[in-house]
């Protein structure tokens, strides 16, 4: 936050707050005012704001009050205003604060994913690339034996985890649901996910990329169910073991196993990452080494007892 003792100075940043607020909250009217209405029946007023986000608003526009909003304050406006990220940090910019890096954006993400691939292309384990849209962006081929996806999929439009989780024409989701207790783990997983996707773009959840890949993913009836679903336990099921039919050819029989998701990051970033699987029970193991696993040194590494 500025210190700075200098009036001037804090009515010159006072004034370009102001004047952002006031550009957006116009942009948010403009924009609601031909969809005819707010699905909350917001009216975007600068009393509203007040009244909402922030109680010394109307001090500020009537001079009874020259003190910059605090960077709570920004981001509680920024949430009212349904402000996108570069909107956010306009704001933030303007009151004289640091802006959010939320995730690796331009040259550097190209370099982490390129990190990540190289990474991916020496792991002894199935595994692939994701976002932080969720969207896959390499696989190797023991991913592609162990779930039965084609790495064709990456280059016939977006590939994406919710897609790899819920859609009927690829087969994750027979595989993974196909008694009682798997479709709990399914069930569960899904929640946890979809939990997490929002959790982690909660700044992006205004930009149209984001509003565009909900409604791609909102296609699915199964996804619409489970989007405002509440998770009833607090344990992460991603590092809980998840069952998986598999089979060793086409011409063998399908058989359970179990593998447990594991998360490997390739900045300080939490995305992009590698997602990687390894064998949790004894038929899990014998399918990893018909993959070209190496099962014995791979387990000593990660330190994994079946």
């Amino acid at each position: 936050m500025i210190h700075s003792s200098n009036a001037h100075m804090e009515t010159k940043v006072l004034k370009a707050v102001i004047g952002e607020i006031e550009a957006v909250r116009s942009k948010r009217q403009q924009q609601y005012r031909e969809l005819e209405s707010h699905p909350e029946l917001k009216r975007f007023t600068q009393q509203e704001l007040n009244d909402v986000a922030f109680t010394s608003y109307k001090n500020i526009l009537s001079g009874r009050s020259r003190r910059i909003p605090s960077r709570t304050a920004i981001m509680d406006i920024a949430d009212y205003l349904e402000c996108t990220s570069a909107e956010r940090n306009d704001l933030l910019l303007a009151a004289g604060y640091i802006p959010e890096h939320y995730e690796l954006t331009g040259t550097a993400l190209k370099l982490a994913l390129e990190q990540a691939k190289l990474i991916l292309s020496g792991l002894p384990l199935p595994a692939f690339i994701a976002t932080h849209k969720f969207d896959i962006t390499d696989m190797n081929p023991m991913f592609q034996g162990l779930y039965g996806v084609s790495y064709d999929t990456l280059h016939h439009g977006r590939f994406n985890m919710i897609h790899n989780h819920f859609s009927p024409d690829l087969p994750i989701r027979k595989r993974s649901s196909f008694n009682e207790e798997s479709f709990q783990k399914w069930e569960s997983h899904a929640i946890y996910g979809i939990q997490t996707f929002k959790l982690i773009n909660m700044y992006f959840r205004h930009d149209a990329w984001y509003r565009d890949l909900l409604q791609d993913f909102n296609r699915f009836e199964e996804f619409r169910t489970y989007w405002d679903y509440e998770a009833e336990s607090p344990i992460d099921p991603i590092s809980e073991p998840k069952m998986l039919l598999v089979r060793k050819g086409e011409d063998s029989e399908w058989f359970p196993i179990r593998v447990r998701q594991i998360h490997i990051s390739v900045s300080s970033y939490m995305f992009p990452r590698i997602e990687a699987f390894l064998p949790e029970d004894l038929p899990a193991r014998h399918m990893f080494e018909w993959l070209g696993c190496p099962v014995e040194s791979m387990l000593d590494r990660y330190q994994v007892i079946i």
